[in-house]
């Protein structure tokens, strides 16, 4: 017995200690990818759940209004310090609704699925605290750059419109036939409306636009859907090419064609853009000056575009005269070819509606 106890007993080597492995650190990335596949598991949900059921009714609420403006900011390539508070922020209703949902659907199926989408969402907005990592290194945003977005939205959307065609007109007697209207505004809209950061820069931007060729807004009064639509000018109510309504109120007279107006406009366009690269150039006050009144014109001839009035063509006309009087005293102080072609576009510009002012009420 003392024999065994005495016998020695060989050293345990101790395991070093395992080492703590920390986790990655969140990324921007990471955090959409969990606000996607939380709405990806949203959206199952509603497809499964019981056609206008209060859970239906909630999750369609959840889908359709309160993610989406937080989604779309999150997505954003541009994304900044502003944007990841609004999205903290926004995911307050979310998550809320999301919560009611999960009761709502205790027992069910839905259950599991509503939530791993909270769980999700939940890490998505804990991971947007302005103290974390991936917040703090994106550059700060704010009101100037919210501007800017919705600016440059609106931008985009006027380019668009190609003046060159009728498809944007509303009154199917003005489009090619065949041609449903072309609303050009609508994606760009949509947009905006979806992030509300957006609405200042995007009005203010389409207000100058609207107000800088003195839209007609009662010339739209009697617009309808029909109109808008594919089809015949005098089928489903809608204006007959032949309609002379337009002599006493909103409609265009019959002996208006459009072409004189779209013409002169296109003229003024085109000597303001041979004016504005001609700019650096001749360096002179007056350049700049006639460029300020060629815009003037510009703005002018395209009221006569939308209406067509001697009240309008008066005002294009006289705003033309201005401004060829002073590129006159730039051709003259600067050899300028380019200029001088743009002096003669202007001129051209004039006489057309000059001549053609005389059959318009």
């Amino acid at each position: 017995m003392n024999a065994v106890l005495d016998r020695p007993r060989a050293k345990v080597t101790r395991r070093p200690a395992a080492k703590k492995i920390e986790p990655p650190p969140v990324t921007i990335s990471d955090i959409r990818s969990w606000i996607t596949a939380a709405e990806e598991k949203l959206e199952m949900a509603y497809d499964a759940a019981e056609l206008g059921g209060p859970i239906d009714m909630l999750l369609d609420h959840i889908n359709h209004d309160v993610i989406l403006e937080p989604n779309l900011i999150v997505q954003r390539d541009d994304l900044t310090q502003a944007d990841a508070k609004r999205v903290n922020e926004g995911l307050f209703p979310v998550l809320a609704c999301l919560q009611g949902a999960i009761k709502l659907a205790e027992g069910s199926v839905l259950q599991a699925t509503l939530e791993e989408a909270l769980a999700l969402l939940d890490a998505a907005q804990s991971a947007l605290d302005p103290v974390n990592d991936a917040v703090r290194i994106l550059p700060e945003g704010g009101p100037a750059h919210d501007f800017e977005r919705g600016r440059d939205l609106a931008i985009k959307t006027l380019k668009l419109c190609d003046y060159e065609t009728s498809d944007y007109e509303g009154f199917r007697r003005h489009r090619e036939p065949g041609a449903a209207q072309h609303n050009f505004v609508m994606e760009g809209l949509v947009e905006a409306l979806c992030e509300t950061s957006l609405h200042e820069g995007f009005t203010a931007v389409l207000s100058g636009a609207i107000g800088s060729v003195i839209i007609d807004a009662d010339y739209f009064g009697t617009l309808t859907l029909a109109e808008t639509q594919n089809g015949v000018p005098g089928d489903d109510g809608t204006q007959a090419v032949n309609d002379d309504a337009g002599t006493e109120g909103n409609v265009l007279p019959p002996s208006y064609s459009g072409a004189f107006a779209f013409d002169a406009h296109c003229r003024v366009t085109e000597a303001e853009a041979i004016l504005d690269s001609r700019m650096h150039g001749m360096n002179s006050g007056a350049a700049y000056g006639a460029l300020t009144l060629v815009g003037i014109a510009k703005a002018k001839t395209a009221a006569v575009e939308v209406r067509a009035t001697r009240e309008t063509c008066d005002e294009a006309s006289n705003a033309l005269h201005e401004a060829i009087e002073v590129l006159g005293i730039v051709t003259n102080d600067h050899s300028d070819l380019a200029s001088e072609g743009a002096f003669a576009l202007l001129e051209l510009a004039k006489r057309l509606i000059d001549d053609n002012v005389g059959a318009l009420p």
